[in-house]
């Protein structure tokens, strides 16, 4: 019985994880893009109650980009966080891309 319930919970701390792709600009789904920057975003119970950065500004993180991604998830680093809190503390990643054409120097 121990087990299962052990394994149930495993199941529910781990099953959650998601992944958010947004196209700002002329970027077409399958380009090649280029990682510019990431950050982690601090969230409590079960990501419900957002902390300090919940409000993040693309501008702050691309230095004037027309063409953009932003991309949310929860990666495995996120969810084993999670796990160890008990999910009090349920951390996401937001990573900003920018189409491999736009990038200085290379044509």
């Amino acid at each position: 019985m121990k087990k299962m319930l052990f394994a149930a919970l495993c199941a529910v701390c781990l099953s959650s994880c998601y992944n958010t792709k947004i196209l700002v600009g002329d970027v077409q789904p399958k380009e090649p893009l280029v990682k510019v920057n990431s950050e982690w975003n601090h969230h409590l119970i079960f990501g419900l109650v957002p902390l300090d950065n919940a409000t993040m500004v693309a501008k702050d993180y691309l230095s004037g980009q027309e063409n953009y991604v932003v991309k949310t998830n929860q990666s495995f680093l996120n969810m084993f966080v999670s796990w160890l809190t008990c999910c009090i503390y349920t951390p996401t990643q937001t990573v900003y891309y920018v189409p491999l054409r736009d990038v200085k120097g290379v044509q």
